[in-house]
């Protein structure tokens, strides 16, 4: 196997950490703007490699959502993720156009990362388009309730879609927070 490979599954771990929350352009704009705010806060959570190389490393995220507002609509993620000892900053960028979604994971497809390159959302559900050099992929999000964040990686192989990884995120809260008592 090339290196071309392994920094695919390297950066389809990032991508599946990045993309958690990003509804595609065939929504509406209403609600990729509600979705947009559901999913903004911090995020926490397992992960692990189900095919390739590194097929059974475990991992764990650590994001914090901001959807962006005012003249350009989108999402911002910026955290890490660690597997053992080594930890891998993150940060994506997802802004909506008339036709669709630009976006890049960490420097784009012209780096080590992935670029978005469409997608849907329906039913609290994301999928989302992605690529890098001539592999394709999708990212599956489910936003179960408030609290977790399910997502799948899916690489392209022959006519379908293999999973490559999955990431189980839980939403963090402030354990300090205090209600007001009537």
């Amino acid at each position: 196997m090339t290196r071309r490979p392994a920094r695919l599954f390297s950066s389809a771990m990032i991508a599946a950490a990045l993309v958690s929350a990003l509804p595609a352009a065939s929504a509406a704009e209403s609600d990729d703007s509600a979705f947009f705010r559901q999913v903004a806060g911090k995020w926490s959570g397992p992960g692990k490699i189900v095919e390739g190389k590194m097929k059974g490393t475990r991992f764990r995220c650590e994001l914090d959502g901001l959807p962006i507002e005012g003249d350009t609509q989108g999402f911002k993620l910026d955290g890490k993720c660690r597997a053992g000892l080594f930890t891998h900053p993150m940060t994506a960028i997802f802004i909506r156009e008339k036709d669709g979604y630009r976006g890049r994971f960490l420097d784009g497809e012209d780096g080590d990362g992935l670029e978005v390159t469409g997608g849907s959302v329906e039913d609290g559900k994301a999928v989302i388009a992605l690529r890098r050099e001539e592999v394709e992929g999708a990212l599956v999000t489910n936003l179960i309730g408030d609290e977790d964040l399910n997502i799948t990686l899916l690489i392209k192989g022959g006519t379908r879609y293999v999973p490559v990884i999955g990431l189980s995120l839980k939403r963090q809260t402030d354990p300090f927070s205090v209600g007001s008592v009537d």
